[in-house]
């Protein structure tokens, strides 16, 4: 579902204001005392909502601070398409006195409870209302030269100076010479060209129009110049640099420039708009009460369920859905019980038929109560629902209550939603160099799995799990030495397989690079951790290892009760395990060497040793064939079937002793 965006949020943006210029609707007629206002609304990225707002109106006679002389509203007043007209004057007039003793005035318009915006100066246009007071005079000639010279006539602060007529006497004729009427006739009023007011052209309310007096306006440029004699601001300034857009329209009539798109501009919602309606991070998480309960018929008691909703955040909005039937609606009534126990009455026998099938407040309205005071707020606790059903019926069950559920839209900043297939096309690297494309990194969730998380993925230590609903069940195979420099996922698994546990998943203890050359440092992470597996990868390039079933202790000696401990090569894909001695061979004893545990080497097996690491973890050497067999057996003349023979040495480490390792890593084992 989609929210409303908040009324006033943002709608401050900015307001243009248009002062129309009143008709008189006669000669004689009475001056109006109202004065019309155009403007226009905007939200962040276009025009407000249509609809009813409230306005507040005033005039001040000062820009800023101060009290106001005359204030109108709160009114509601239309908007459409962002552009709304007020008549101001219309509840409280707007009389002669008050413009009088205005000095300037300035208009104010308050949104709501927002801030009121910057004021705007009114013109001449709201100052007409005076002339109420000239339409008293009900003479002619009452008004002579002297009250007229030099612009000494103080009749309600309207400073007037001569015209500087030129066909009448010329520049001299001045305000003492105009005692005729019509003795300045139309056709010297007449503008065919460019006007020409001379020096002291106007001043109206302290108005005064330079560019007019100076003779720099002429007619056809005389439209929306900015001149300030209407009160009428074309927006100023261009977009020019690359990539800019206009964003809006500042109230002083300057442009709003933004570079390309504006993440600031856009609502915090608005991933939808600009996916073509892919991708979303409002959510719905919803919580259902029992199915199909059983409603009994003339009970005053009724039929109550209770369910938990979840702490999943703050609510944009609330939804409670409900169905049930019963033999006649009219007979049924519904309420409703939040966490604090607050009741909302959602249907109380107000209409006919079996079926319901609703969501409140979306389709319906609660009959009293206002769930949408649960916005902004944690829905979380038990919400309880209470049917009951007023209707004689045999004292039966009448219906049941098949589904009512409570959700709440939140908005995310954690996760999104993607409508439609996901393709992935980028790439990441291992830890072991790999390039591997097309990736996608699961996280890992440590929460339960319900119903509300059916078909998420999670990465549960090496393992992807999926949440089937009331379990995480794994679908793939475990990596057995997860984050190892050394061994691939395949490898990890040939070696699990022939320790005989394939799902065995392993944990590092030591490695060389990163804990230091030093077989005390190996001891000291690795003792008393139980089997443990080695992985070295040595300078020719061979990768070679060995299984210890029991756990390294430092106790200086030979370890004998490590059955199943075997030596590998992982380049040539094959395990050494014990070798076989008949009864009477002399070196039967050597059986029970599995592993060599002394504090001052690295790890060792055998009783040759058939391989040796010395304490620096670099150096040691390769003599298979004394306690673990080798493949390449020449002759058996020692007893030891291989031992110290080259064959054995060339397969095992590539050499005796002329290699070096470069890493090394040992694991314990970690059940899955």
């Amino acid at each position: 579902m989609r929210h409303s965006k908040a009324i006033y949020t943002g709608l401050g943006a900015m307001v243009g204001l248009a002062l129309m210029t009143l008709q008189p609707a006669g000669v004689h007629a009475a001056v109006p005392t109202t004065v019309a206002v155009d403007g226009v609304l905007s939200s962040t990225g276009g025009p407000a909502a249509d609809g009813l707002y409230d306005m507040t109106f005033a005039i001040y006679n000062v820009q800023s601070g101060g009290s106001a002389a005359w204030t109108e509203g709160s009114v509601k007043v239309p908007v459409f398409s962002g552009r709304y007209r007020h008549v101001l004057g219309a509840s409280k007039p707007l009389t002669p006195t008050l413009m009088a003793n205005l000095n300037k005035a300035w208009l104010g318009i308050k949104l709501g409870v927002e801030a009121e915006l910057p004021r705007v100066q009114l013109q001449s246009v709201p100052f007409t209302v005076l002339a109420a007071a000239a339409s008293k005079l009900q003479c002619t000639g009452c008004v002579g030269s002297a009250q007229l010279a030099n612009g000494s006539i103080a009749a309600t602060k309207v400073a007037f100076t001569y015209a500087a007529a030129k066909t009448k006497g010329g520049p001299a004729i001045n305000a003492l010479d105009l005692q005729c009427t019509g003795c300045v006739s139309v056709n010297e009023m007449s503008f065919n060209q460019d006007v020409d007011l001379g020096g002291n052209a106007l001043k109206a309310a302290k108005v005064v129009a330079k560019d007019v007096a100076a003779g720099t306006v002429n007619a056809a440029t005389f439209i929306g110049d900015g001149s300030k004699l209407s009160g009428i601001k074309i927006p100023s300034g261009t977009c020019s640099k690359p990539g800019e857009v206009v964003k809006g329209i500042n109230p002083d009539g300057t442009l709003q420039c933004v570079s390309g798109m504006d993440p600031s501009a856009l609502p915090k919602d608005g991933i939808d708009e600009i996916s073509n309606d892919l991708i979303h991070n409002q959510f719905v998480d919803q919580t259902c009460g029992k199915t199909n309960v059983p409603i009994p018929d003339n009970n005053p008691v009724g039929v109550a369920d209770t369910l938990t909703f979840p702490n999943v955040g703050l609510a944009q909005k609330l939804v409670v859905h409900l169905e049930l039937t019963n033999s006649d609606l009219s007979s049924v009534t519904v309420k409703l019980f939040d966490p604090d126990n607050k009741p909302y009455l959602l249907y109380d026998k107000g209409g006919k038929g079996t079926k319901m099938d609703v969501s409140y407040p979306d389709k319906a309205k609660p009959v009293q109560g206002d769930l949408g005071v649960w916005t902004n707020k944690n829905p979380k606790g038990k919400w309880r629902i209470v049917v009951t059903d007023g209707k004689f019926l045999n004292n039966q069950m009448d219906g049941m209550i098949k589904k009512w559920c409570v959700g709440i839209q939140t908005l995310s900043n954690k996760k999104v939603q993607i409508k439609g297939n996901l393709i992935v096309d980028g790439n990441i690297t291992s830890p072991g160099g790999v390039n591997i494309q097309g990736s996608v990194k699961l996280g890992e969730d440590k929460s339960q799995c319900t119903t509300s998380k059916k078909g998420t993925l999670r990465l549960s230590g090496s393992v992807v799990e999926v949440c089937v609903g009331n379990g995480w069940v794994p679908i793939s195979t475990p990596v057995a030495f997860p984050d190892s420099k050394l061994v691939t996922p395949a490898d990890g698994r040939r070696i699990n397989t022939w320790i005989g546990n394939p799902d065995t998943v392993w944990t590092l203890c030591y490695r060389r690079s990163t804990h230091g050359a030093s077989a005390s440092t190996f001891h000291s992470k690795c003792n008393k951790k139980g089997d443990t597996v080695t992985i070295a990868k040595l300078d020719n390039g061979r990768l070679i290892g060995g299984y210890a079933g029991c756990a390294w202790q430092s106790k200086n000696n030979y370890g004998y009760s490590c059955s199943g401990s075997f030596l590998f090569n992982l380049t040539n894909g094959h395990a050494y395990h014990k070798k076989n001695y008949h009864n009477g061979n002399s070196n039967s004893f050597s059986h029970n060497y599995w592993i060599y545990d002394h504090s001052n080497y690295g790890p060792t097996w055998g009783g040759g040793h058939d391989w040796y690491v010395s304490k620096n973890m670099t150096t040691g050497y390769c003599n298979l064939g004394h306690t673990y067999g080798c493949r390449q057996i020449k002759s058996s003349t020692n007893g030891y079937s291989g031992y110290k023979d080259g064959a054995c040495h060339k397969e095992w480490c590539g050499s005796y002793s002329s290699w070096k390792i470069t890493e090394l890593e040992v694991w314990y084992k970690n059940k899955f």
